[in-house]
């Protein structure tokens, strides 16, 4: 039977969830978790909320699915520990410096990939179930048809979004927040750029009449699909709402739970549950709705340009828990001849207490079945309700003290009974991650990487000093690497001396798996030095493949602290690429405590977003994906926000657009400072360059790496930007 998981951002929407008939709930502590602002709950809290939902049966999972920095690994080891004390049924997690250590200090925790880790297809699924993950939670792109290939596959639980609100781009992806803000959606902190306007441009002039909410998707609703997502083999129906109120927690839950109840009733009784969950969902918030990805039929309907803040509605609903368990009991007397009262419920708990009183017969008032039915049925704001009770002897006298001593002694030891029962599920296994060791030696010269998505952008890097070259993965000029550009690629770089790297693209779906597998086999084939990882799905690919060249992990794995890095050098990588929100003092810190090679992308544009929705064929094109007659290609497109900043928007070789930052990073001044940070490697982003550009840089950067130019540092050049470097994320 698959689980309704429920969220919620207090106690009281926890109640709410359990109320409305969730067979799971989800929400964050205090910290480590992906909704800052939401009220999340204290320690306290979180006992009572697994408590009260064990008791009627719900799972409870927590989130703690943000990136970690080092300096907080000490109090996450403390908290992960009290959540395994806690017994809930599962962390949500992002980073897998938290599964690591999650595994030493709470190895009973059962581990779920969250939505951030970006798993789209059954590589990806295979690569959590192989690192002791029980869980996997998909990304919201997928289409139902994806959805039900990777769980007839899959030999671990799918999770998949059902409603609610949703990111423009792939979680754990975006950095749009973070880089114009500081405020990041990989540390819970979204400042939902996304939810602002803009206009899109073609060559500098406007595409559209007026600006509009180009990168704000309507909310989801797949009341539609959920018929056909259960005959698939979802485990688990997610919604999305923390930091939504009761009203909405039970309309949303309220809704489906008709509509999956109804999926094993008769056709009538399905077409009936889904009017009625209809009706609900139009009076709850929502932006419009929208299950264009299910649908795989994305286009400018998916987006809310018009109405990003969605409409309100009023808190009008009864929050908290109302529906009580049904027990029943017995009063008689034990061997001793002492009162007893034993109380059961529906699923065979039974739980007694004895008094220190021996019942006589009664001279006036003796204790009937109403009577004592009047006092064990006093169960307050316990759990409980009684159904009925019956009295092995009606004639007795027993004083109501006496009962009411028994009803809370046994209503305890009754709560007791079905917590012991509870059957928390079981945490994975997985190879033990032993980090590789590596030379403690001071870097002696950074090495120059380039990325490049053209054979004459490889030719300028190397005729300018790369060391090496980064080429593959998703371009920006929206056409796939073939054999020959592999070819003139490899060659171009080895007669230079240079080595060439194959990268792999961010994002790995399953109708796209197969073109992904044939680039790097094309790539192997040409004879190119090394692969850079740039999703988890790929280790999984190069496993299958038997690869036996060297693996870095590329910067889109989210590496952000120390344990991170040690734990992707277990998996067999040779040197990690920091995550561009990492700032300086922490890739010192991630180069002290792992010892790993560390690379810091350092000059260039940074990808802000990579989206399945285009922007470019909705406002430029005919509104659709499907058909789209390739407008990305007639020109230069651009979003201008209301700040006339203006951030371009290329689109690689599977219809994906990519909105790159609107200035160049560029840390060539402070060349210094990444030496004494042991950066082992600098990498030029030089994809949708010209070969002019990427020269010049590759010449700016080698002349700092041989020592014969020295940059002095001037006024600050406010066209550009020093990313995070410098500047901590929130």
């Amino acid at each position: 039977m698959a689980e309704l998981l429920a969220p919620a951002g207090s106690l009281e929407n926890v109640l709410t969830a359990i109320d409305a008939g969730a067979d799971a709930v989800y929400f964050g502590g205090k910290g480590f978790n992906a909704r800052k602002f939401a009220h999340n709950l204290d320690d306290a809290e979180i006992g009572q909320a697994v408590r009260t939902a064990h008791l009627f049966g719900v799972k409870v999972y927590v989130t703690v699915n943000i990136l970690m920095a080092d300096t907080e690994l000490a109090a996450l080891s403390a908290y992960l520990q009290r959540l395994d004390s806690f017994g809930v049924d599962g962390i949500i997690v992002q980073d897998l410096a938290v599964a690591a250590l999650a595994r030493k200090v709470a190895p009973n925790l059962p581990l779920h990939g969250s939505t951030q880790m970006t798993v789209a297809d059954l590589d990806g699924v295979r690569f959590l179930e192989a690192n002791g993950f029980t869980q996997a939670v998909l990304s919201r792109e997928l289409s139902a048809q994806e959805i039900r290939f990777i769980c007839s596959q899959s030999s671990i639980p799918i999770e998949v979004f059902i409603h609610g609100a949703s990111c423009m781009a792939y979680s754990g992806q975006c950095l749009m927040s973070s880089f114009l803000g500081g405020r990041s959606g990989n540390r819970g902190a979204c400042a939902q750029p996304c939810r602002q306007p803009y206009t899109l441009l073609c060559d500098g002039e406007p595409v559209m009449k007026h600006e509009a909410y180009v990168l704000s998707l309507k909310d989801l609703k797949s009341l539609d699909y959920i018929d056909e997502l259960l005959d698939a083999g979802v485990t688990s129906f997610k919604i999305e709402g923390r930091m939504k109120g009761d009203t909405y927690v039970r309309t949303v839950v309220s809704a489906y739970r008709k509509v999956i109840d109804a999926h094993y009733q008769s056709p009538q009784q399905r077409k009936a549950a889904h009017r009625e969950a209809a009706a609900l969902l139009e009076s709850a918030f929502n932006r419009s709705y929208q299950a264009d990805f299910l649908g795989n039929c994305v286009s400018r309907h998916t987006l809310a340009e018009r109405n990003p803040s969605g409409r309100q509605t009023a808190d009008d609903v009864v929050g908290g828990l109302t529906r009580k368990l049904s027990i029943y009991g017995h009063v008689d007397v034990a061997e001793d001849g002492n009162l007893r009262l034993t109380l059961w419920d529906e699923n065979g708990h039974t739980a007694s207490a004895v008094a220190d009183f021996q019942p006589e017969p009664a001279r006036q008032r003796p204790a009937t079945a109403d009577y004592v039915q009047g006092q064990v049925g006093r169960l307050g704001d316990t759990p409980f309700v009684l159904a009925s009770v019956t009295v092995w002897d009606e004639t007795k006298m027993i004083p109501a003290s006496v009962l009411n001593g028994l009803r809370r002694q046994a209503v305890q030891a009754l709560i007791d009974c079905i917590l012991a029962d509870y059957p928390r599920p079981a945490a994975g296994t997985a190879p033990d991650w032993q980090s590789s060791t590596f030379p403690d030696e001071p870097v002696q010269a950074m090495e120059l990487i380039v990325r490049c998505d053209s054979v004459d952008g490889v030719a300028a890097a190397v005729a300018h000093g790369a060391d090496s070259i980064l080429f593959g993965g998703e371009s920006y000029h929206h056409h796939p690497f073939g054999t020959k550009a592999w070819q003139a690629a490899v060659q171009a770089a080895h007669e230079q001396g240079a080595a060439l790297w194959a990268a792999t693209p961010r994002i790995v779906r399953e109708e796209h798996r197969a073109a992904v597998q044939n680039e790097l086999e094309r790539a192997i084939a040409a004879g190119i030095d090394g692969i850079y990882v740039g999703a988890m799905a790929v280790f999984t690919m190069l496993e299958d493949l038997n690869v036996t060249l060297p693996v870095r992990a590329d910067w889109s794995l989210n590496i952000f602290n120390s344990q991170a890095a040690q734990v992707y050098t277990a998996l067999g990588c040779t040197a990690v690429t920091a995550s561009v929100e990492a700032t300086l003092r922490q890739m010192k810190e991630m180069v002290r405590l792992s010892g790993c090679p560390i690379e810091a992308v350092v000059q260039g544009r940074a990808e802000m977003m990579v989206t399945e929705s285009c922007v470019i064929s909705s406002f430029a094109g005919k509104g659709q994906k499907k058909g789209c007659p390739g407008v990305c290609a007639r020109g230069a497109y651009a979003l201008r926000d209301r700040r006339d900043e203006t951030f371009p928007v290329v689109t690689d070789q599977y219809c994906r657009n990519h909105i790159l930052n609107s200035r160049d990073l560029d840390m060539a001044p402070y060349y210094k400072d990444l030496r004494r940070a042991g950066i082992a490697a600098i990498r030029i982003e030089g994809r949708g360059r010209n070969p002019q550009w990427i020269g010049q840089q590759v010449s700016r950067y080698r002349r700092l790496c041989d020592g014969t130019e020295t940059m002095l540092l001037g006024k600050e050049d406010q066209t550009v930007t020093r990313g995070h470097f410098f500047h901590g994320i929130l």
